[in-house]
């Protein structure tokens, strides 16, 4: 048997600046030591911190004051910051360095996305320094989840990495997202990732079995698990006490260690190994145990399998099901958030296994990409029956607008978003739509690569029936309360329910109406009355008038033939002048009818503006015509005696009396 090392082991840098540090603080301080959380995934390490009396909390309110804090490698958020210093807590911030530098880029970040574990302390520390709005994704096929449900190719938006992220996968998506211009590619995996993660690549290209010595909980031991597993069969300890008899029966054996393992456990770990392939004396037993532990390691489920669970914990990011295997799933909570039904504890629940972690018995679940793979089924089962879906618009872009339908985008070109061409659909924006799947596009995998639907089908359909319902009710007299849907100089088009009718601007009021544009706008709701019908043409002709302002109505009412009223001249003519008679009507004072002489010019009796008494002569509905006459006022009111003339009359008669009687009196 022989055992070979990688080159690097060891705690990292800033592992080891954060071991040293603590310890340096836990023999010196006098007052209590509190780390939030462990300072980094390593159970030895963790039980020698509390053997020096260090407390170990998540919750940063138990933390009393005059007591020292240590903040982990991992980081935290920047409200935990934010808390110490209002409470003037003494802490030292033992984030790794390269981890500070990812803080650094979410505080300045208005879009970012995170490719990590969303379970991970690293992870949720960066999120807790993001500027704005962050989504995180744990590989390329969840990561084009989240760039096509936000629409991020078309905002600024920073992608950055776990430290410990898979350096393969991390080339794979920088080289497939270098085709979005506006998303910002940071690599910020750490150097001694990269380079252990090539190390162990290689050697476990050479070996029939590797031993990766580090904590489960620790991501890039994790992941150099993963990679020694894809080439030979790999196990995973965490220190000498957990590794097995009878790993001689392989004849060469890889070893390396996480980023949390300090270098003598692997040293120790080395020469133990070392020591049994010296002392070779196999036992069956030991050789059966080592086996099982090996076949411990293979997975029960694998990535993409369906699995159901029951619901048995929710927090405020995950939540856990119980898979009824050796795995506990976990789903983040954001995933969640828009369904119509509060999930509970308790409820079934399906999903996709999108990662398997044998190390510490987990699974990364998405129900999201199970409700996707559903709606997908749904979508190309409507496309196939033409059936008509629901969704609602979320976007308007270049070309048309983007619909969710299931849970997927659907694309809904600009021809294709309305019954007549428009070049803004801001409005449809945060609508629900009913759509046609009218074409599904395969890439050459065989993936959906774009979905295309018609709302104007729909539309088109639904006014059809809507029409036919109408034309079966429609009668002259039917009022309706319609909207604008086109404005012209002769009139506006009006939408009752199912079909167009025109109000011609002559029946847009009885005011006189300059332009239509002037009383209304498309959109507007307006009350009309139905006109006059032509089914053959399937013509409709509206009006916006109410009979009971109709002045004609009102004239009759008000005024009969004869009646003496006041008018101002309006209009002066060669024939004669028009006059107001009441508000919207006019009439005609005819030369001949303006004075009780001949007159040559009207505008030597009249001018515009000036009051007169007139008579009306005729009311002429049907023709819209009123005469009226001034000279027949003037002509009464010259036959008519005045008061000065009646009394003058009755005085000159008993004068007269008077005279006549005198000399009788005389007598």
């Amino acid at each position: 048997m022989k055992i070979f090392k990688t080159k690097t082991n060891g705690f990292c840098f800033g592992v080891k600046r954060a071991v040293e540090k603590t310890f340096d603080l836990l023999k010196n301080s006098d007052a209590p030591v509190y780390l939030i959380g462990e300072l980094i995934h390593n159970e030895d390490i963790t039980a020698q911190f509390l053997s020096l009396g260090a407390i170990i909390t998540d919750n940063i309110s138990d933390i009393p004051a005059g007591s020292v804090c240590v903040i982990r490698a991992h980081g935290v958020a920047r409200s935990v910051e934010v808390e110490l210093r209002r409470r003037n807590i003494v802490y030292y911030d033992l984030t790794c360095p390269k981890v500070k530098k990812i803080h650094e880029i979410a505080s300045r970040s208005d879009n970012l996305i995170i490719i990590g574990n969303s379970h991970h302390p690293e992870v949720i520390g960066i999120a807790g320094h993001a500027k704005g709005s962050y989504y995180i994704a744990n590989d390329l096929f969840s990561l084009k989840q989240v760039i096509e449900e936000f629409g991020l190719k078309n905002k600024s938006t920073d992608l950055i990495f776990q430290t410990t992220f898979k350096v393969d996968e991390y080339v794979l998506i920088k080289e497939l997202i270098s085709s979005i211009p506006n998303i910002n590619v940071h690599n910020t995996i750490c150097n001694s990732t990269e380079i252990r993660q090539k190390e162990v690549d290689e050697l476990s290209k050479n070996v029939d079995l590797f031993v990766i010595i580090g904590s489960p909980k620790s991501s890039n031991t994790r992941k150099l698990f993963e990679i020694a597993s894809l080439n030979c069969k790999a196990v995973f300890y965490e220190n000498i006490n957990s590794l097995p008899n009878g790993i001689h029966i392989y004849e060469k054996i890889g070893l390396s260690s996480g980023a949390s393992c300090p270098e003598s456990t692997v040293e120790e770990v080395f020469n133990n190994m070392n020591n049994e392939n010296d002392n070779k004396n196999p036992m069956v037993e030991e050789d059966v145990n080592f086996l099982e532990a090996v076949e411990a390691s293979i997975r029960t489920i694998r990535n993409g399998q369906r699995v159901k669970g029951i619901v048995t914990a929710i927090n405020g990011t995950e939540v856990q099901v119980d898979l009824g295997l050796k795995y506990a799933g976990f789903i983040p909570a954001a995933e969640f958030e828009n369904d119509e039904t509060p999930l509970k504890i308790g409820d079934e629940i399906e999903a996709f296994v999108v990662k398997v972690n044998d190390a510490e018995g987990t699974a990364l679940l998405s129900k999201r990409s199970l409700d996707i793979a559903q709606g997908m089924d749904k979508i190309v089962k409507a496309n196939e029956e033409g059936a008509v879906v629901k969704g609602r618009v979320v976007e308007a872009v270049k070309g048309g607008v983007v619909v969710i339908v299931n849970k997927i985008r659907v694309f809904v070109p600009a021809s294709q978003a309305s019954l007549k061409r428009e070049d803004n659909f801001d409005a449809l924006v945060g609508t629900d739509v009913n759509l046609r799947i009218i074409e599904v596009d395969n890439d050459k995998t065989g993936r959906r690569k774009r979905i295309i639907g018609s709302i104007k089908s729909v539309l088109k359909e639904e006014k059809q029936k809507a029409n036919e319902a109408l034309w079966q009710s429609l009668e002259v007299g039917n009022e309706y309360d319609g909207i604008v849907k086109s404005v012209t100089d002769f009139g506006i088009f009006v939408d009752i329910g199912g079909a167009d009718g025109l109000v011609h601007v002559t029946d847009m009021s009885w005011d006189r109406v300059a332009k239509p544009s002037d009383l209304v706008k498309i959109g507007d709701t307006v009350k009309v009355k139905v006109k006059s019908l032509n089914p053959e043409t399937k013509k409709i002709s509206l009006t916006m008038k109410d009979e009971n302002d109709n002045p004609w109505k009102i004239l009759t009412e008000t005024y009969k033939v004869g009646d003496v009223i006041d008018v101002t001249v309006l209009k002066i003519m060669p024939y004669g002048a028009f006059v107001s008679v009441i508000k919207n009507i006019d009439g005609l004072v005819h030369i001949s009818q303006i004075a009780p002489r001949r007159i040559a010019k009207v505008s030597d009796v009249l001018e515009v503006g000036q009051q007169v008494k007139a008579k009306i002569t005729e009311i002429n509905v049907e023709a819209k015509r009123v005469s009226l006459s001034i000279r027949a006022v003037e002509e009464a009111e010259a036959e008519t005696p005045t008061v000065d003339e009646i009394v003058s009359d009755e005085v000159g008669v008993v004068a007269d009396e008077t005279v006549s009687e005198k000399p009788e009196d005389a007598e």
